[in-house]
């Protein structure tokens, strides 16, 4: 046994003789001199912004170079576009220990823009980079933000010459051998090449472990980021309020834990509830004081929290100007909470300016949190993401237009209410971010349903489907979908940008893949309208996958959520399983406030405004033509289905409705046809009522649901009894 292993040990040595003799062999073979290099004057610009400026650094600047300097890589079109990017970066505040290997690149750049120059076999070369700079997945398609460093930068982060060897034989060594081979390269030139590889393969054998270093540092503090998100996200505010001064003690100007410190230290204020007895209220601030390891501090006004607060926003926007917008969000919340509502509505409104212009500023370390796949897997972690990014991109929590909105809405001014709303939503698409959609929508119905509701058309008159698209015939094409929205409601929408929101198997209950789809200058009332084709490319799902389907629909002055028509029938069903009344959020019964109704309006008004029309009884006055054929079939005998309408009114709670068979009661009839018209709702059922049938009609809401009993006697239908149930 232990001379099996000695055997097995002197051949792994031989290998690695044998490889290390290799590596060296095409090492000497190396001319391009990475330590002596001397910038030509185009290259100089760039090489000289990476000149590091002290020995001071930031931890997050130097992740945000990194990564920035990777993604430059490969999307720029060619060596010019890469060099103007890097001269325009500033690296002030990057480790000097990233910027001096990141400079051992450029003189493999520029012996490559000499060889192009020279020889015109290498009008393109640049693809080499560029495709390295993606794990060399092809020369033409890019596949991965930082696939250079994610093909080398996976398990221990100490790594030899050889490991590095093997690593770029996986991925970037084929960058090299596909451009070979897609050039037929002469003698003479693939030599060229070759010394560029191997002066390529001495770069990541010097930067890989750099890489390393700054990254370890970097999930260490991302770990300590996480649990102070995590605790804001669980309502432990004092927590997250420690964590995030803990980071501050060794990161005294981090930007994200500035903000979190702040927003903790508003939430504790603002879960503070003074009570008569001023002995009572100093124990709990000493208690809470406590419990923020403030245990010296003597009772104070809880505002003492909102002043710290407002200090820490006022150093970070000072700190940071570019990056001001949401400090300004968090400063406006103050003022807002000590009832001092013009300036807090005056911070909102330059934080308004301010978002779209320090858009990509702000953005810039969201490539490194996307990449920390991690997150996608929890709740918690997915909530992280979307806290992160509401701060930088300003949306939910952190967007100064609803904000405002929400502040008008509970002030009775609708009209203000709405007009902010719509510009959260203009701003947003102007700075041409669409994943969070969801989440805006989710806000504002939540927070100000009343309001937002009025600048939404009748949302349960809206459809939309969707089925794969046919390939050679009548072969579906089960990764590519046709999108059509069915327009009941009466009214045309023009000018429509539509946004589709697809929940796949396996995704969590709140989350979506959000696409925009193609534009649509009119989506005609009563009438489909096909508008386009998608290609479904979240993590290779295909139609099948699709469990549940929504779109958000935007006009010049409406918003409105699409459903599919199976989801509305599917929380329906969920409603009446319940067996009791469904209570309303106060904001949505809020809405009924606003336009004088109530549940038994809405209930004397179906009693009232209800008429139905069927084949055992009809007058003239009840009839209308068929949505489908546009001629009344009833008129001509030809068609004895039942009509019911309903007046308009009931819009208002977004109706879904069901008729159930006397025969088989537990067998629910959608309407063939459910449409507005004029001040009525119509609804057409494929059934044909007999004398003497009593039948129910379900009308379904978030608000409230209704039971509408109609019986058939002696020719006549009539309405017994009108319910909420």
């Amino acid at each position: 046994m232990k001379r099996a292993l000695v055997w097995i040990l002197s051949i792994a040595a031989v290998a690695a003789i044998g490889t290390s003799v290799w590596y060296f062999f095409f090492r000497t073979e190396q001319t391009i001199d990475l330590e002596n290099y001397q910038p030509s004057e185009q290259f100089e610009p760039a090489y000289e912004a990476l000149q590091p400026k002290g020995p001071d650094y930031d931890i997050e600047e130097t992740v945000r170079a990194m990564n920035s300097l990777e993604v430059a890589q490969y999307k720029s079109e060619d060596f010019m576009s890469y060099l103007e990017y890097v001269a325009k970066q500033d690296f002030s505040r990057v480790a000097p220990e990233v910027l001096e290997q990141k400079k051992k690149l450029f003189p493999i750049l520029q012996h490559l823009f000499e060889l192009q120059k020279k020889y015109e076999d290498f009008d393109d070369v640049w693809m080499i980079m560029r495709s390295a700079g993606t794990g060399a997945a092809t020369l033409s398609e890019n596949v991965s933000p930082i696939g250079l460093l994610a093909s080398l930068c996976t398990g221990d982060a100490t790594l030899s010459s050889m490991s590095i060897v093997g690593s770029l034989d996986e991925a970037q060594v084929a960058a090299f051998e596909q451009y070979e081979k897609e050039k037929e390269l002469k003698s003479n030139l693939e030599k060229e090449i070759e010394q560029v590889r191997m002066a390529y393969i001495e770069y990541l054998e010097g930067y890989a472990p750099v890489y390393y270093k700054y990254m370890k540092e970097w999930d260490a503090l991302c770990l300590k980021k996480d649990k102070a998100y995590v605790d804001l996200y669980n309502g432990r505010s004092i927590d997250a309020y420690n964590q995030a001064k803990s980071i501050l003690n060794e990161y005294p100007t981090n930007r994200e834990a500035m903000l979190l410190k702040s927003l903790s230290l508003i939430n504790i204020a603002s879960n503070y509830s003074p009570t008569p007895d001023s002995e009572a209220d100093d124990k709990k601030l000493i208690s809470l004081y406590r419990e923020m390891n403030l245990a010296d501090a003597k009772p104070a006004e809880i505002n003492d929290f909102l002043i710290e607060a407002e200090t820490t926003l006022d150093n970070y926007i000072e700190l940071y100007p570019s990056r001001s917008a949401p400090a300004l969000v968090l400063k406006g919340m103050i003022y807002h909470h000590e009832g001092e509502d013009g300036k807090a509505i005056s911070y909102f409104d330059q934080a308004s300016i301010e978002y779209p212009r320090q858009a990509e500023a702000l953005a810039d370390l969201l490539d490194s949190y996307k990449n920390r796949s991690y997150l996608n897997n929890t709740q918690e972690g997915k909530y992280l993401l979307r806290l992160y990014r509401s701060t930088m991109e300003g949306f939910g929590i952190f967007s100064p237009n609803l904000l405002k909105a929400k502040y008008y809405d509970q002030h009775g001014d609708s009209e203000k209410c709405k007009e902010e709303i719509f510009n959260h939503f203009f701003r947003r698409g102007n700075q041409k971010v669409y994943d969070c959609l969801l989440s805006d929508m989710e806000y504002c119905e939540q927070n100000m349903y009343s309001g937002f509701k009025q600048i939404l058309i009748e949302q349960s008159f809206l459809d939309v489907s969707v089925k794969p698209t046919k390939e050679l015939g009548m072969i579906k094409n089960d990764d590519e979908i046709e999108v059509t929205i069915n327009n009941r409601s009466d009214i045309d929408l023009e000018n429509v940008r539509i946004f589709l929101c697809l929940h796949y198997t396996d995704m969590y209950t709140d989350e979506y893949d959000v696409q925009k789809l193609p534009s649509v200058n009119i989506i005609k009332h009563h009438d489909k309208t096909e508008i386009g084709t998608v290609k479904l490319n979240y993590e290779d799902k295909k139609y099948n996958d699709i469990t549940r389907i929504r779109a958000i629909a935007m006009t010049d002055d409406k918003i409105c959520w699409i459903d599919n028509v199976d989801y509305k029938y599917t929380r329906a069903a969920d409603t009446a399983m319940r067996k009791q009344k469904k209570q309303a959020s106060d904001s949505k019964l809020q809405l009924l406030k606003d336009f004088d109704e109530t549940g038994e309006s809405l209930k004397a008004a179906i009693a009232s405004g209800i008429k139905i029309t069927s084949s055992i009884a009809s007058k003239d006055g009840d009839l209308w033509s068929s949505m489908k054929s546009g001629v009344s079939d009833l008129v001509s005998g030809k068609d004895k289905k039942l009509r019911i309408e309903l007046p308009r009114v009931l819009s208002l709670i977004d109706p879904v409705f069901s008729l159930h068979q006397v025969n088989d009661p537990d067998k629910a009839i959608r309407p063939d046809e459910d449409y507005l018209s004029g001040n009525n709702i119509r609804l057409k059922f494929d059934y044909e009522p007999k004398n003497g049938d009593v039948i129910p009609l379900y009308i379904y809401s978030d608000f409230m649901n209704f039971k509408v009993t109609i019986s058939f006697k002696d020719g006549k239908p009539s309405v017994k009894s009108v319910e909420i149930v």
